[in-house]
C-alpha cells in the first residue's frame, strides 16, 4: 500500500501535502471492501483518518506496505533538521487488526517529467527484494544540487503488515499542515485511483465524509463524481455548479454547519479529490473592478476574506451598504423579514434560510464584528 504526501512553499503557494489512497508495493490478491475515509480541518492542520476493510481470499502473507511523501515545494533549508522525517507531517499511525505497525523511512528518487508523454515519471525504487534508499549524503547532495523547479527526493514511510485469511481492517491516521496560495486560502488534494491497483480494482462500498468547520464556502472539483446530487449535507449547507475567475467550471458548497459526505458501491474512481478555498477574493476581485455591481456580484458568490475590503473608498448607495452590514447575519441563515434584504440574499448562490438560528454577536468573529459596525456608519 502506497499512501502519496506532497508539500510546498513559495511565493505563490505554500503546498504542504497530499495524499491517497493506501495500495499494494508488491503484488496482491487483496481487494478493498470497504472504505471510510473523514478529513477534518483544525485550525491550520488537516487530519486525515481511514477505515478500510481487505478482503484476503488466500492464507496469511506478510506484504510491504509504504507511504510517499514528497518534500514541500520549492524546499526549505532545515530538511536535513528533521531528518529522516517529512517536516510538515506528524501522527502518523497504521494499525492493522489491532496492532500498531511500527515503519521505518526510505528515501527515493523524486522522479522526472517526460515531455513526450506529458507526465511525470517516477523510477520504481523496489526491486530485489526491497526498497532502494538513498543515503544521508544522496539527500544531502540532492537539496544542494536542486533548482527552483527540482523535486530532490521523496520520503517513503514503509512498513511489514501481516494479512490474515478473510476480513482485514486497517486504520490510518495523519495529521498536516494546511496549504495554500496566492488563488486559495487552502487546498487539500488526494489520490483516489490508487485504490484501483488492488485485486477487485475498485472500491465496493466507498464514503468520504468532509468537515471543513462552520461557515466555509470550498470548491470540490467534478473529477471523481457526475453530479452534485451524489453528496449530502450533514448539517446545513448548499451546493452550486459555479465559474471561479480562474480554471475550470466546478462545484463550490457553502457550509452553515455541519460537514459533507458521499457515498458510491462499486466504486472505481477515475479522477482525484481536490478541495480547496478559493479567494473568490473580494480583494483581488476588487482591486480590479471597482464599481458597486461588481462587488454585489461577488458578495453572491461567496462568504470570502472581508477585511481587505474596509477602508476602501467606495461609492455605495445606502442599500448597498445594508446588504454588506448584514452578510454576517445571512451567511449563519437569518431570515430576513424586509423585503429588500430578503430578496437579494435569496438570489445568491449561497444563502440558506435557517428559522432555528438566533443573532448572536458574540459568536461572531473580530473580523466580522468589525465589519459589522464598518458598514453601520
Amino acid at each position: 500500500m502506497v499512501l502519496s504526501f506532497f508539500g510546498a512553499k513559495a511565493n505563490d503557494g505554500v503546498f504542504y501535502a497530499q495524499g491517497n489512497h493506501l495500495i499494494p508495493i508488491t503484488e496482491t490478491d487483496i481487494s478493498v471492501k470497504k472504505e471510510v475515509l473523514t478529513i477534518n480541518k483544525v485550525g491550520e492542520v488537516i487530519k486525515v483518518t481511514v477505515y478500510y476493510e481487505f478482503f484476503n481470499p488466500v492464507k496469511a502473507k506478510d506484504l510491504l506496505v509504504g507511504f510517499e511523501a514528497p518534500p514541500p515545494y520549492p524546499y526549505e533549508d532545515d530538511y536535513m533538521a528533521v531528518f529522516p522525517e517529512q517536516p510538515h507531517m506528524s501522527n502518523f499511525k497504521v494499525i492493522i487488526n489491532g496492532e500498531a505497525l511500527n515503519y521505518q523511512i526510505a528515501h527515493v528518487s523524486s522522479g522526472y517529467y517526460d515531455g513526450e508523454r506529458d507526465e511525470w515519471v517516477i523510477p520504481d525504487y523496489y526491486y530485489n527484494g526491497k526498497i532502494q534508499g538513498w543515503s544521508r549524503k544522496q539527500c544531502e547532495d540532492s537539496l544542494k544540487a536542486r533548482d527552483y523547479f527540482d523535486m530532490p527526493f521523496t520520503y517513503v514511510y514503509h512498513f511489514n503488515a501481516h494479512f490474515r485469511e478473510g476480513l482485514n481492517i486497517i486504520q490510518h491516521t495523519y495529521d498536516f499542515d494546511v496549504s495554500g496560495s496566492v488563488g486559495e486560502e487552502y487546498c487539500f488534494p488526494y489520490v483516489l485511483t490508487a485504490a484501483n491497483r488492488w485485486a477487485n480494482h475498485q472500491i465496493d462500498d466507498f464514503t468520504l465524509n468532509i468537515n471543513m468547520g462552520d461557515l466555509e464556502s470550498f470548491t470540490i472539483d467534478p473529477t471523481f463524481y457526475d453530479n452534485l446530487n451524489e453528496w449530502s449535507f450533514d448539517g446545513v449547507g448548499r451546493k452550486n455548479a459555479v465559474q471561479l475567475e480562474y480554471g475550470e467550471p466546478t462545484y463550490i458548497f457553502h457550509v452553515q454547519k455541519g460537514g459533507l459526505t458521499f457515498h458510491k458501491n462499486n466504486f472505481h474512481p477515475n479522477g482525484e479529490l481536490n478541495i480547496s478555498k478559493p479567494y473568490v477574493a473580494l480583494f483581488f476581485m476588487w482591486s480590479d473592478n471597482k464599481d458597486a455591481k461588481h462587488l454585489m456580484e461577488v458578495v453572491g458568490q461567496q462568504y470570502a476574506n472581508l477585511s481587505p475590503l474596509l477602508g476602501e473608498e467606495l461609492n455605495l448607495t445606502a442599500e448597498q451598504k445594508r446588504i454588506l452590514k448584514n452578510l454576517p447575519f445571512a451567511y449563519r441563515g437569518h431570515v430576513f423579514k424586509d423585503k429588500g434584504l430578503r430578496q437579494f440574499f435569496e438570489s445568491t448562490k449561497w444563502y440558506v434560510p435557517d428559522s432555528n438560528y438566533k443573532d448572536d454577536m458574540s459568536k461572531m468573529s473580530k473580523e466580522e464584528k468589525e465589519w459589522i459596525q464598518y458598514w453601520s456608519k
